[in-house]
């Protein structure tokens, strides 16, 4: 188990189902929220893993995170 800010999260459970915030979130995050999170998990010592995407809006990298932490940083 891992300890983060607010409650125990089993590790595991993190290894599985890596989300972007757009994914997550299901409409863009913008760049704000999108460092936000990203310093959090790095505060956190989170493994984070990146994808390429390209919409018509945006074409680059995007960062992505394990679902259990995107649930637990949004309350959710």
């Amino acid at each position: 188990m891992l300890k983060t800010g607010r409650k125990i999260v089993n590790v595991k459970e993190m290894e599985n189902n890596y989300m972007s915030l757009f994914d997550f979130l299901g409409k863009p995050a913008g760049m704000e929220l999108g460092q936000k999170v990203c310093g959090e998990a790095l505060r956190q010592k989170i493994k984070m893993e990146q994808r390429e995407v390209s919409t018509k809006n945006y074409t680059g990298k995007v960062m992505l995170y394990p679902e259990a932490f995107l649930k637990e940083y949004f309350g959710r």
